[in-house]
């Protein structure tokens, strides 16, 4: 028999017009060993040490419900591949192909407390992060996405987060689709950012934590790296999916210093059809356990998918729940945020989080400086309200 402290317990919803139960012991078979497919002879110990088992079967209506399934660990490869091992276990088998169901979907996963020990997990969290950047305790982390996207050569880049860190910010992140084309290459952005950004730290005397976009193949993930933190970013920003999630761990390994904004774009593509593909709380995890300090959560009075409440709060708890040797992961509210539903988001997700607004602060009447005090006084005013 199999438990918890030896397997990796995974969590699907599943819609099926057959037997619920026996979904999940096939589903768990063919996950693990498959079935053993020789008549001369009896299943080995090995074998079945091998095989996955059914931890639990929670059927809401007839054929529709949530099954949890163990995969002994025994299965994988943890101090060399913890996450392919991981994936391939959840994903990366025929768990979503099968045509027994009509919809499934991962929703969660836990490993037993030993296992986290082969992911680095984050090293900023949202404590050293405010030390860095010398924010009190209880204070958000304001800051914002550099808006256009793309068509912006490095000086331009680069006077706009000045203009940004002049007005208060103190958070900026390259978009993702400013991806280091030849017209705003790399190095050179980085190195004209970082010059103005420490000039208007001279006069502002706030520290401003700029994330370098460094997506690319992971064999060039590094050597992005080194170029940007050479040249002055004090935050990098990696597309897990373009770049792969180990891509987190490989720059994570060199010890930058840095905090990474693990970028999620994408992450609809796997999770968007209702009861379908992965659900967004097992891929914060993931970014989580493979070395993320920052991710997005959605917003309350955003425009992307995924906006229900229940769904935000249970990503930012993903992003802050207990696990054994892992830091907290800072949720970064974005996409859509302004000044006039920031207090919503205060209400419901309280003050430990990144809020970042772009076009809410670029677009404020008065401008950048006004933006960023109109969020400020958002939270001077939710703070006082608590206090009342």
């Amino acid at each position: 028999m199999h438990s918890v402290n030896d397997s990796l317990k995974a969590t699907y919803y599943i819609e099926t017009k057959k037997d619920l139960k026996k979904i999940a012991e096939f589903l768990v078979e063919i996950e693990t060993t498959s079935s053993w497919g020789r008549k001369d002879i009896p299943p080995t110990k090995l074998f079945n040490e091998c095989k996955g088992e059914v931890l639990e079967v929670n059927e809401i209506e007839k054929g529709r419900g949530f099954i949890s399934l163990l995969y002994p660990l025994k299965n994988f490869n943890l101090e060399e591949s913890a996450f392919a091992s991981v994936w391939l276990a959840m994903v990366g088998g025929p768990t979503h192909a099968l045509r027994d169901y009509e919809k499934s979907r991962l929703v969660d996963f836990i490993l037993p407390d030993h296992a986290y020990k082969y992911f680095p997990g984050p090293s900023f969290g949202i404590k050293k992060t405010r030390e860095y950047l010398k924010i009190a305790e209880g204070q958000p982390i304001i800051g914002t996405i550099v808006k256009p996207t793309s068509g912006l050569s490095a000086d331009e880049v680069a006077d706009i987060c000045y203009q940004f860190a002049l007005g208060g910010i103190q958070f900026i992140k390259d978009d993702e689709k400013m991806m280091n084309a030849s017209y705003c290459p790399l190095e050179e952005r980085v190195k004209k950012v970082s010059g103005l950004l420490k000039k208007a730290e001279d006069k502002t005397g706030k520290k401003i934590l700029y994330a370098a976009h460094i997506t690319t193949g992971p064999e060039k993930i590094v050597e992005f790296a080194e170029k940007a933190v050479k040249n002055g970013a004090t935050a990098l920003m990696i597309n897990i999916f373009a770049s792969g999630f180990s891509s987190l761990k490989i720059v994570k390994d060199q010890n930058f210093g840095v905090p990474v904004y693990a970028h999620c774009g994408g992450k609809e593509a796997l999770g968007r059809a209702e009861g379908q593909g992965v659900g967004p709380e097992v891929i914060a995890k993931l970014a989580r356990l493979m070395g993320g300090d920052y991710f997005r959560s959605n917003i309350v009075g955003g425009y992307l998918v995924g906006g229900s409440l229940e769904e935000i709060k249970s990503v930012i708890n993903t992003m802050r729940m207990d696990i054994p040797g892992i830091k907290d992961m800072v949720p970064a509210l974005s996409g859509g945020l302004n000044p006039n539903n920031l207090l919503d988001n205060f209400k419901e997700f309280g003050t430990d989080i990144m809020v970042l607004a772009g076009t809410g602060i670029t677009q404020y009447p008065g401008g950048i400086a006004a933006g960023v005090e109109a969020m400020k006084n958002v939270y001077k005013d939710f703070m006082a309200n608590k206090k009342n």
